[in-house]
């Protein structure tokens, strides 16, 4: 039972996630500016030679760089507030570490089980592909 709920847990917060970024992210200019960014990337390697183009393309790498992060802080700042209080919740609900589903086998720095942070984890990976896909996220 507490498998399920960690699961339905970390499956919503990584949807609340996904839509905040969706949301607030302009995905057409993020992509973009990483298209722009693999130009200039090809552009360096051919004027290698030349330390002025090549400082003046890295510039424009720079301030492409920057305009991304704009883009993407501010979702990343609001998802991590929804997730923090999801770490709240589930900490004071399983106040102690406990063994959630026990392995066959140990795993280093893991050891015979996954408690519910494993769980999360697991759980927030998965359906964050998922949901990237499906809402075409993926940057």
């Amino acid at each position: 039972m507490e498998v399920f709920i960690v699961t339905i847990i970390a499956v919503f917060v990584t949807l609340v996630s996904t839509l905040i970024q969706k949301k607030l992210t302009d995905v057409d200019l993020v992509k973009s500016l990483k298209a722009e960014t693999k130009r200039i990337s090809k552009d360096m390697k051919e004027v290698r030679e030349d330390p002025k183009k090549t400082n003046e393309l890295m510039s424009k790498s720079f301030e492409i760089q920057k305009k991304m992060m704009g883009q993407t802080m501010k979702p990343m700042m609001i998802s991590s507030v929804v997730v923090l209080v999801a770490f709240f919740l589930l900490s004071t609900f399983f106040e102690a570490e406990i063994t959630l589903v026990p392995l066959p086998f140990s795993l280093p720095f893991i050891g015979n089980g996954i408690g519910w942070f494993g769980i999360f984890i697991i759980a927030s990976m998965i359906s964050s592909l998922i949901f990237r896909k499906v809402l075409d996220v993926g940057f």
